[in-house]
């Protein structure tokens, strides 16, 4: 299960049991649309070829494609941004000055960053791409039925248009309308039924549960992996850093002969992050020749 969503095994164990079960359930709804999407995949691809040979396997093939999608949108969903938090400055209370509570600014900041609003009309348009072609398949009678009267219009239509064609000619006509299912055709024609709007309705709902499940684990307060899992990547950052900057400057002094090993520059607080920059000093400090020539030397 861990593997499913990419959560960290070393974080889970220090999990409370109540957010353990809710990624457990959004593990569970995420392997159920999996299954949807191989199923939906299998049915297009069937009525689109009317050849099990090149259905299934191209179904399938596409399925795991949009399986794929969803998980790389929930996995990126479950951790928050490494960025570290800059701590808010110190107010005054004498000098906050007087606003009204409700601005447009406080209003903006209430609403769901890019990336949520993204991965939400992702998930709906891949929602609602499988939820017509299993649609069709839960209704399958009434699938044939579309597609049998869009095979006896079309063949109308050509005999109307094509009034000398010959028997032969027929019985090839014939032939090939039997292969054609025209699947836009049987979900356009299902969208416009009150059965089938509930039905991808239905499994629109069941798609957006572990997206949902997921956005509340990492943004409510009483959950504690996105926080946790956040904090350790950060540390490891720093540290794969700090290590970095060790072996540059041995190799520099082992390989080069240099004193003092060259470092990155150092105008931010929060290396490698650089999130928080370095205040500059008020006034310029005026040296000598000799002294300015020492510092030219620790450049």
């Amino acid at each position: 299960m861990l593997v499913v969503l990419g959560l960290n095994s070393d974080i889970w164990s220090r999990l409370a049991t109540r957010e353990r079960q809710l990624y457990r359930m959004a593990t569970g709804f995420f392997l159920g649309c999996c299954v949807v999407c191989l199923l939906a995949g299998v049915r297009f691809m069937t009525q689109l070829s009317d050849s099990y040979a090149i259905g299934i396997p191209g179904g399938l093939l596409v399925g795991a494609i949009l399986a794929m999608v969803i998980r790389v949108a929930l996995i990126t969903l479950v951790s928050k941004p490494l960025f570290p938090e800059v701590p808010a400055a110190p107010i005054d209370p004498a000098v906050i000055p007087i606003v009204p509570e409700q601005t447009w600014r406080t209003r903006l900041q209430r609403l769901p960053d890019f990336s949520i609003v993204f991965r939400f009309l992702i998930l709906s348009l891949l929602a609602l791409t499988v939820a017509f072609p299993l649609c069709s398949l839960i209704a399958y009678s009434e699938s044939e039925r579309i597609s049998g009267e869009r095979r006896a219009e079309v063949y109308a239509e050509f005999q109307a248009n094509h009034p000398d064609m010959t028997a032969q000619q027929q019985r090839i006509l014939r032939e090939n309308m039997q292969r054609e299912h025209f699947p836009i055709h049987v979900y356009r024609t299902l969208a416009k039924q009150g059965d089938g709007r509930l039905i991808a309705v239905w499994i629109w709902g069941c798609w957006l549960v572990p997206f949902f499940l997921l956005l509340y684990l990492r943004t409510g307060s009483e959950f504690q992996y996105a926080t946790l899992n956040r904090d350790q990547l950060v540390r490891q950052i720093a540290t794969d850093y700090a290590e970095m900057l060790e072996q540059s400057a041995r190799m520099q002094r082992n390989k080069f002969g240099l004193q003092n090993a060259i470092q990155p520059n150092g105008a931010w607080d929060d290396a490698p992050f650089n999130t928080r920059k370095k205040q500059l000093a008020d006034s310029y400090a005026f040296i000598d020749q000799a002294s300015f020539n020492e510092y030219l030397k620790t450049l």
